[in-house]
Order: C-alpha cells, then sequence, then structure tokens
C-alpha cells in the first residue's frame, strides 16, 4: 500500500484557537515571493498563482518520478510595514505595506529542483504560468525555527486587529514582546467562505 501524502506545513501554524498561546515553530523550508501593496493588488494574486503552479509542479515531478508524495502547503503571509507591523495598531498607508508570500515544501527539496519545477511551468503552452514573471522570482527558504504568540481569527480580514489586542494582552501578562512584523496562515479560501468565517491562523514573533 503506498503512503500517505504528508503535509508540509507544521501543526504549530494550523492549531491555533480563538484564545491567544505561546508555540514554538519548528524549522521549515519555503517557496516564497515577495511584494509590496495591499492584497488587492494584482501582484498579490499573480504571487498566489505562481507559488501554488510551481509547488504543484514540483509535487507532480516527484510522483512521475515515483518519490514520497506530499499535499500542498498552506498558503502564508508574512506582513510589515517599513518596520512597523500592520493591522495591531494604527493602519499605515497601504502603498507602505510589504509582504512575502509562502507555502512550505519538503525539507529535501533543491534549487536545482525548484529551477527545473519553474522551467516547466513557464515554458508549457497553454499552462496557467506560462511566460510567468512572477514564477521567475519564486526563492527557496530556510526558515528558522522560533517561539511565537498565536491566535486564530475568525471573521473577516478587517477586523484583524481585535485578535491582535487578544495577542498583546497575553504577552503583557507574560512580560513579553514580539518583533514588529506578523504572519498570516490562510485556512479558508476568501472565494468560497463568506468573510464572517474566514479562518486565519495570526502569529508574532516573541523577541
Amino acid at each position: 500500500m503506498s503512503e500517505k501524502p504528508f503535509l508540509p506545513t507544521p501543526d504549530a501554524l494550523l492549531k491555533g484557537r480563538k484564545q491567544p498561546d505561546l508555540v514554538d515553530v519548528p524549522s521549515r523550508l519555503v517557496l516564497a515571493l515577495q511584494g509590496a501593496g495591499g492584497p488587492e493588488e494584482p501582484a498579490f494574486s499573480a504571487a498566489i498563482a505562481a507559488l501554488y503552479g510551481i509547488s504543484y509542479t514540483i509535487r507532480f515531478g516527484r510522483k512521475k518520478a515515483g518519490q514520497p508524495v506530499f499535499k500542498v502547503g498552506v498558503l502564508e503571509g508574512e506582513w510589515r510595514s517599513d518596520g512597523e507591523d500592520i493591522g495591531i495598531h494604527e493602519i499605515p498607508s497601504r502603498d507602505a505595506w510589504r509582504w512575502r508570500l509562502q507555502m512550505c515544501v519538503p525539507h529535501d527539496v533543491t534549487k536545482e529542483e525548484l529551477r527545473v519545477a519553474v522551467q516547466t511551468a513557464t515554458t508549457k503552452r497553454g499552462g496557467k504560468l506560462e511566460r510567468s514573471e512572477q514564477a521567475q522570482f519564486i526563492e527557496l527558504l530556510e526558515i528558522e525555527g522560533a517561539r511565537f504568540a498565536r491566535v486564530l481569527h475568525v471573521g473577516p480580514y478587517s477586523t484583524e486587529p481585535e485578535s491582535f489586542a487578544k495577542i498583546d494582552q497575553l504577552l503583557s501578562r507574560e512580560g513579553l514582546a514580539r518583533e514588529p512584523w506578523h504572519v498570516e496562515v490562510y485556512l479558508s479560501d476568501p472565494s468560497r467562505t463568506a468573510p464572517e468565517k474566514l479562518k486565519t491562523g495570526l502569529l508574532t514573533k516573541i523577541r
């Protein structure tokens, strides 16, 4: 019997609850794309499409080669604004927003494997990433393990400050401070889920 596909995204990013807690997120390897501006910008959507497309290309390539198959990782977004965090205090101008979208892949994925996947996906005639400029800029990054404050936000993205306030209250009680950026883990598909039911994992790194 063949092995079941495994999900490379660690549970620490997926198992948040409405009451905040502290969690150790292990090191992970990700496909990543950086950009600027709000999520309504075309570059943001193009980055998501590129990450999914290349991740699936790597997955199918491994399956074809008889290697262990993995599930495509859950989409993450790291957000900041010129050194300040977004969505916790006063929200800065969207022009100042900086993001890095990323998806976990197995720890043994190589740069050469990524290069081949990008070439395959961007040269396939009629493919979704044919001649994609975004795909050319995907990086393979090793993210070190770290301790985070974590909470599950349920509702539209515009109400995330309410959940960040819970994190700040926890950190205040524990005498801890956080880095001026945060990670969002997109557990729901906004195109298929009502805004009030969206689930998003919110994490802030502990200093």
